[in-house]
């Protein structure tokens, strides 16, 4: 009887689906939404954007035959691009989508001098660029023209390979952890809030968007994406200090978490701070993948693939403030970047990928920018099973979980019915802290509360049975209830990644593995077995 009645571990994604593993049906998948594509951590320890597309929407956009491109004055197309000379036409082409349909717009820009933009309608300027590979994300209202110009008359320079597609689908995101400098072969599913990346430049350094002082940047590195977009910061031989910084974002009293990729090549030391000036930051040393010192912010470092790491903090800005990285020389241990310039080498550096700010909490998953600030959608996933299925009078709701931060906010898995009286629950909430909880019929029955040393994947579990509530955190028996009622057979019909009726208290975290047993046959000791091996 240990096999469980659904059984879930994130393997398998089709359009607005999240599929089980058992049963083998249509009836125990979770329906999920997400109005938007986004980035997650793929097999070979890549970043990627996943999401579902429609078919091509642009005719001719390899520029393979002078055909279907409406071309202004100083636009040419020949040899598989169109190239403009230095004159104020626009080259456009009509595209036909439904009404508000976000599009996934991408191409590759050669400039040799100004930039180039790109908008959808007359006079809507989207964004600008340089040169490289290139994608945006933007509203299309129905049959729009796309335009590509120059940004003035000194722009000269190529385009190719213009792509427009809709957004049709919503793709679930399969995460995998990096552990150790390796991909774990078992992936998580990926839930996260709305989140907007407020730089509106996350790859191009080039730009006079990012201010350099003491310091430069070269293009062409392998990024963590797997492509030649990564920059690197090279310090100049002054004896200054030796930092880039965004332009200023100015909410005042808001929480920020500011995070940006790095990776050593000749200084393995680099602060992230406030400000261009003294102020808060935190210092981090990459030779190890080790948070150095912190002032008035609180920071965090990760590993990911290929030497590359992830440094972020978190702050609340009581007025404007910038995302600026500094290098930092081998001999600083502590104290405020700021006051410790040092002598530059005009060679050593840090490369440098993926600069975001959001207003949340904890950093997000990365949200790529290109001129313009982007947003990811919200994501929902629920209503896995149906009363068949799931059982009610007695059964074991188990899952294996990691919260996105470990900061209080509500976060729930549901057993229900789709209603506020019956539920079994996993909640996250406290710090540090799980509860296991049942109420049937409007009537709390039972609330076992866990502590434990962190909300980094807990195998949790309770098993629900009329005046027989147990338990389980990570092998470990954590409470017993003997007194309680469940649930009339055939109550419980779906499981909710959030409170169970409605869309708070979403469980924004990653999920490995998420399971329910029916236990009518098996014996206390039987459960018991199986409880503690299934959260070992």
């Amino acid at each position: 009887m240990d096999i469980p009645s659904l059984f879930m571990i994130p393997s398998a994604v089709s359009s607005g689906k999240v599929h089980s593993v058992f049963p083998n049906s249509t009836d125990a998948d979770f329906d999920f939404n997400r109005d938007s594509d986004a980035t997650r951590v793929n097999s070979e320890g890549l970043i990627e954007r996943v999401g579902y597309y429609g078919s091509e929407l642009v005719t001719n956009g390899g520029f393979d035959t002078d055909s279907n491109w409406t071309k202004g004055t100083g636009w040419t197309i020949s040899n598989g691009k169109a190239t403009q000379s230095g004159g104020t036409g626009q080259l456009s082409q009509v595209i036909s989508t439904t009404v508000s349909t976000l599009c996934k717009i991408t191409f590759t820009a050669n400039v040799t001098s100004g930039v180039i933009r790109i908008a959808a309608g007359p006079g809507a300027a989207i964004a600008d660029f340089t040169s490289g590979n290139h994608t945006l994300i933007v509203p299309f209202l129905g049959n729009t023209t796309l335009y590509i110009l120059g940004s003035s008359a000194s722009f000269v320079g190529s385009i190719d390979n213009v792509s427009v597609k809709e957004i049709t689908g919503d793709r679930a995101r399969l995460n995998y952890e990096i552990e150790g400098g390796l991909v774990n072969t078992k992936p998580s599913l990926l839930l996260e809030p709305q989140s907007t990346n407020l730089v509106t430049y996350s790859e191009d350094f080039s730009q006079s968007y990012w201010v350099k002082s003491g310091a430069s940047v070269t293009s062409g590195f392998v990024s963590p994406d797997g492509t030649n977009n990564a920059y690197k910061l090279v310090e100049d031989s002054a004896n200054s200090r030796h930092f880039i910084n965004s332009t200023e974002f100015s909410t005042p009293d808001t929480v920020y978490s500011s995070s940006v990729f790095v990776k050593p090549n000749g200084r393995n030391k680099i602060a992230l701070r406030e400000n261009a000036q003294t102020g808060n930051y935190a210092s981090f040393n990459l030779s190890n993948g080790t948070l150095i010192a912190t002032n008035g912010v609180s920071a965090s470092i990760e590993s990911m693939f290929n030497g590359w790491y992830r440094i972020n903090y978190q702050i609340t800005s009581g007025a404007s403030i910038i995302l600026g990285f500094e290098l930092l020389s081998d001999s600083y241990t502590s104290g405020d970047p700021y006051s410790n310039p040092y002598q530059g080498d005009g060679l050593s550096g840090i490369y440098i990928f993926g600069a975001q700010v959001e207003s949340q909490t904890y950093a997000t998953s990365y949200i790529p920018t290109n001129g313009s600030t982007q947003t990811r959608a919200a994501e929902t996933c629920n209503g896995a099973g149906t009363s068949s299925i799931l059982p009610s009078e007695e059964g074991i709701l188990y899952a294996e979980i990691e919260a996105l931060a470990n900061d209080g906010t509500l976060r729930l898995i549901t057993l229900g019915d789709n209603s506020s009286s019956n539920a079994v629950s996993i909640q996250l909430a406290n710090p540090n802290q799980i509860t296991l909880y049942v109420n049937s019929g409007g009537v709390n029955q039972c609330a076992i509360v866990a502590s434990v040393t962190t909300l980094a994947y807990n195998k949790c579990a309770i098993r629900y049975k009329q005046n027989n509530f147990s338990a389980y955190v990570n092998g470990t028996k954590v409470g017993v209830d003997t007194s309680g009622s469940t649930f009339a057979s055939g109550a419980l019909n779906r499981i909710n990644f959030d409170i169970g009726y409605s869309s708070t208290s979403a469980f924004y975290g990653k999920i490995r593995d998420i399971r329910v047993y029916n236990t009518k046959e098996m014996t206390d000791s039987e459960v018991d077995i199986l409880l503690t091996k299934i959260t070992s």
